[in-house]
């Protein structure tokens, strides 16, 4: 059970042939495999990217060799989330003073011309390094959802590999709940998180291939997701639905169908039944995200002010911490701390 590669000319354009300066400026791009497809998984946290990850996986997607292990509790299964590239989005909302949790974030990401000129060369080495001669990828981190622009100027350097877009979603009070109960977050603060992400991924991937998933049919059918998958990429499937092990509805840790009686609440339920439909009324989107970008400037100046603060405090300290940890004296010491630990275990 796995897709079946076959070599064709992608959406039926083909690619024009490089001259030897354009070659020698496109090195390290021209080691990714030059007839590939690319499946980039995006969506809010806690909204079922590692269990479509799971499923890419099973199918045989290649998802990376660096690979996070499963983590009781919070993905049992298995995150199927490349380290490296998690690595790499930190340093990039670092450098931008946001994270994964920063409930401020606008729908307007910032410019890429300094992350590019910053971390261009180590985006182009981690793809060649985790994707090189892969016929089939894909990269699941839910911050590149918050990273779009820049993760698409370094897929343009790429002409030959299609790149395709998963736009996973699930109720935001589901993701509300699970984030309530894995790092104690508020009610408004996930929502904010889940319409940054929603609305950052739907615009952002607006004009290239992209399927939108919805939770539930991933539960539930998920042979049927597999298939939408297989038209995505064009490549023709080869599914047993007796062997589709990986997704079962146990994966499935919160339930709520009550909306709050709460602006937001309102405004992320009417997004999330909006892209829920077959066809998704795109003006009625543009109007939500007008709405919600009023509402954040709405909000105080010197709450924004003092976010901004506390983030570049904690940029700081975190890449202090790192360079310490890396450091040759903190290596050394470990064997010192070892030893002193069986010497006080003997006593």
């Amino acid at each position: 059970m796995a897709f079946r590669v076959i070599t064709r000319q992608y959406g039926g354009i083909s690619h024009r042939a490089c001259s030897p300066q354009e070659n020698k400026t496109n090195k390290k791009a021209s080691e990714i495999n030059m007839q590939s497809n690319a499946l980039v998984v995006i969506g809010m946290h806690r909204s079922g990217t590692s269990a479509l990850s799971g499923l890419l996986n099973e199918l045989g997607v290649f998802m990376g060799k660096s690979l996070f292990a499963a983590q009781k509790g919070v993905n049992e299964k298995g995150f199927f989330e490349n380290s490296e590239l998690v690595k790499l989005n930190d340093l990039l909302l670092d450098a931008q003073l946001s994270s994964w949790d920063d409930p401020l974030m606008t729908t307007e990401t910032a410019s890429t011309e300094d992350l590019l000129r910053d971390y261009e060369q180590s985006a182009q080495k981690m793809l060649t390094t985790d994707y090189s001669s892969q016929p089939l990828w894909g990269m699941k981190d839910p911050r590149t959802t918050l990273l779009l622009p820049f993760w698409r100027h370094i897929f343009s350097s790429l002409p030959s590999v299609k790149v395709n877009y998963i736009l996973m979603l699930r109720s935001p009070f589901e993701v509300a709940g699970s984030l309530k109960k894995r790092d104690d977050f508020s009610l408004e603060k996930s929502l904010m998180l889940w319409l940054n992400y929603t609305f950052l991924g739907y615009f952002n991937s607006l004009d290239a291939p992209r399927l939108i998933v919805s939770y539930d049919n991933l539960l539930s059918s998920p042979e049927t997701i597999a298939k939408s998958i297989a038209e995505l990429v064009d490549l023709t499937a080869e599914i047993d639905e007796e062997q589709l092990g990986f997704v079962d509805k146990k994966l499935r840790n919160q339930t709520s169908h009550v909306v709050p009686d709460t602006y937001l609440s309102e405004l992320a339920n009417e997004l999330y039944c909006n892209l829920s439909k077959e066809h998704v009324d795109h003006q009625a989107i543009v109007s939500l995200r007008e709405k919600y970008e009023d509402y954040q400037q709405g909000l105080s100046a010197v709450l924004k002010e003092h976010c901004v603060s506390i983030k570049k405090e904690e940029v700081f300290y975190r890449h202090l911490f790192l360079d310490a940890y890396d450091s040759f004296w903190w290596k050394f010491s470990w064997p010192i701390k070892k030893l002193e630990h069986l010497l006080k275990g003997k006593r």
